[in-house]
């Protein structure tokens, strides 16, 4: 299983991925912006980020950016947004996408596709 770092704002949304991803297996923590997650990265080795697109302090266009400077292989990321992916940044890396409200089967086989060896 997976260690998973969330960054959401939306507690409801978090305690909830949290919840059904634990159930899962997979080692969950959450942050409410990108500014806490990225703290959360000193003492917590993600495998996968996933990050909502708007949130204050540091979004998570803030928090990829962050995570492509980091010497090393860039962090899968899964993008969960309310904003249509049509309408997302064209230069904002992610390697998949869920809107809201949130799939969940949609959700696990991201990030399933995402974490399991090739």
């Amino acid at each position: 299983m997976a260690q998973v770092l969330i960054a959401e704002d939306e507690a409801f949304t978090a305690m909830a991925l949290v919840d059904a991803l634990a159930d899962q297996g997979h080692t969950v923590r959450d942050a409410a912006d990108g500014a806490i997650a990225i703290r959360m990265l000193d003492d917590f080795e993600a495998d996968l980020v996933i990050t909502d697109l708007m949130m204050p302090n540091l979004d998570g266009a803030g928090l990829i950016r962050f995570l492509d400077s980091r010497p090393g292989p860039q962090m899968p990321v899964i993008l969960i947004s309310g904003v249509p992916e049509t309408r997302l940044p064209a230069d904002l890396r992610y390697d998949a996408y869920v809107g809201k409200p949130i799939d969940h089967a949609a959700l696990t086989r991201a990030i399933d596709a995402l974490t399991q060896p090739d």
